[in-house]
């Protein structure tokens, strides 16, 4: 059986997808299945889906950007009249050749190529929505979907008769961490409540920028673990270096991006954890 993803980019597309390979593997015990995965250049995705030995194929998209400056008006062209229609043909001949049995998108711009292809080749399109208000691309490839999974019974846009409620794909694996490791890990001290601070996989600058105003004062009464994303992570760590004394500074444990192997422990030594939503 061949299985092939779709994505738009980010580790909220890419980390599920994981999942369900995953548990796929688990139950699925002929020898023949292979799993492949189709969107737009990511290395942050193509290192994690190599590692489960999913082969990774680049291809063009765009997005549809909902400013209404000239820079985002003038991308969206380029965007329109050539990446999306290049990208879908990338993904027409991949498909062709590889002829998969399915396609199982988790949505997001870059998503859109391997969908429109694989319904122009009549391949089964599945698709996941991880929010309850859907994005623009997702409300758009719903059309070509024969079934929508989806986190909320109440998840907008989509058709009922389309929707079947199956929660988000969790990787087993990260709430399988240890407290005791935790401490040599990332170095706590043990002497405060623990607060996880997550931006998502590429960050979130208003997150770092409020954690960065009020950091002093939260350091009297916590310790921190802060993924600030792999682009912010030498500012935020000098930022941190400046608002921060030598006395409250074992106290804030910054990191670009956490690892499975260090997130599953992350989540047993937090206390309380401070995350953005969406994909």
């Amino acid at each position: 059986m061949k299985i092939l993803f779709t994505g738009g980019g980010t580790g909220g597309h890419v980390l599920p997808i994981i999942a369900v390979a995953r548990e796929i593997r688990r139950v699925y015990t002929k020898g023949d299945l292979q799993f492949f995965y189709i969107g737009p250049k990511d290395e942050f995705g193509e290192i994690f889906l190599s590692h489960e030995g999913i082969e990774f194929k680049k291809v063009l998209s765009g997005k549809i950007r909902r400013y209404r400056d000239w820079k985002s008006i003038s991308q969206n062209l380029v965007d329109l009249l050539f990446k999306i229609p290049v990208g879908i043909l990338q993904a027409f001949f991949y498909i062709f050749v590889l002829s998969p049995d399915l396609i199982l998108s988790k949505g997001g711009f870059g998503s859109f190529p391997g969908v429109i292809a694989g319904w122009l080749l009549r391949t089964p399109i599945f698709l996941h929505e991880s929010d309850i208000v859907p994005g623009l691309s997702n409300r758009f490839l719903s059309k070509f979907a024969l079934e929508i999974f989806v986190s909320f019974s109440k998840t907008e846009y989509f058709p009922p008769r389309k929707m079947i409620l199956i929660g988000n794909p969790i990787r087993k694996e990260i709430l399988e961490g240890s407290k005791e490791k935790s401490k040599e890990l990332f170095g706590l001290t043990g002497e405060k409540p623990v607060v996880l601070i997550l931006g998502g996989s590429q960050g979130a600058q208003r997150i770092n920028d409020k954690i960065l105003e009020i950091l002093p004062e939260l350091l009297t009464d916590f310790e921190i673990i802060h993924q600030c994303g792999e682009n912010n992570f030498k500012e935020v760590r000098a930022e941190a270096k400046v608002v921060i004394t030598g006395d409250l500074e074992k106290y804030y444990h910054p990191f670009p991006f956490l690892r499975e192997e260090e997130l599953k422990h992350a989540y047993q030594a937090a206390d309380l954890i401070v995350s953005r939503a969406g994909s």
